[in-house]
């Protein structure tokens, strides 16, 4: 469970008891004055650093080898592991059921607000919104599994299965995941076919990822 903003241990705190300070999760105006990576971390809607894409910025890191208010680094690591652990935490099989249950409210609380996502069969490249509508607009009744999934140093791969009563397409996403959120996810299908279906041509979603 993340304590802060920028990584700070609250816990570990001097001043927790010395200026009864409730943390930066708790108060609008740190005791010390106007915090930039509180202002930066909240505008971009992130719980802590360790979830931003630009992490570590260079904010973040003059704050954290500041000479009287540095810590030699440690905040750094420590939003590090919080987001290591908020990854380690993503369902593939709750995402992969979402997918082929078409469920919109579920796919769109998987992605950051700015992810990317690319079908490369189809040369196509999606915003979240976009991406929910090809895929929730799908025609047919889905159902699919996860049949191996395997983490990677930046977020997870699924291989799946997705499934009518006629028909059966295996599909492989590559998923970047920030602060447990896919931020960008690359997907490829098992049968092949360069060609977008009108239904999606009509849709005028997407540009080309080349």
């Amino acid at each position: 469970m993340f304590e802060s903003r920028c990584g700070i241990l609250c816990s570990e705190c001097e001043y927790a008891e010395k200026m009864n300070c409730k943390g930066c999760l708790a108060i609008k105006d740190p005791f010390w004055g106007i915090c930039d990576v509180k202002i930066c971390c909240e505008e971009r809607k992130h719980d802590h650093c360790g979830q931003c894409p630009d992490f570590p910025c260079d904010v973040l890191t003059e704050m954290a080898y500041a000479e009287q208010e540095g810590d030699d680094g440690k905040r750094i690591e420590a939003c590090r592991m919080w987001a290591a652990a908020e990854n380690n935490a993503f369902d593939a099989a709750k995402f992969v059921s979402a997918v082929a249950g078409q469920d919109v409210a579920t796919l769109q609380s998987f992605f950051t607000p700015n992810a990317v996502i690319c079908w490369h069969d189809s040369n196509e490249q999606f915003t979240v919104a976009e991406y929910i509508r090809a895929n929730c607009e799908y025609p047919g009744s889905w159902s699919g599994e996860v049949v191996h999934s395997a983490k990677t140093e930046s977020g997870v791969i699924i291989v799946s299965k997705i499934f009518s009563k006629s028909l059966a397409v295996f599909v492989t996403s590559v998923l970047q995941l920030t602060g447990g959120k896919i931020s960008r996810a690359d997907e490829y299908y098992a049968d092949y076919n360069e060609e977008i279906p009108d239904w999606r041509k009509e849709m005028n979603i997407g540009k080309p990822i080349n």
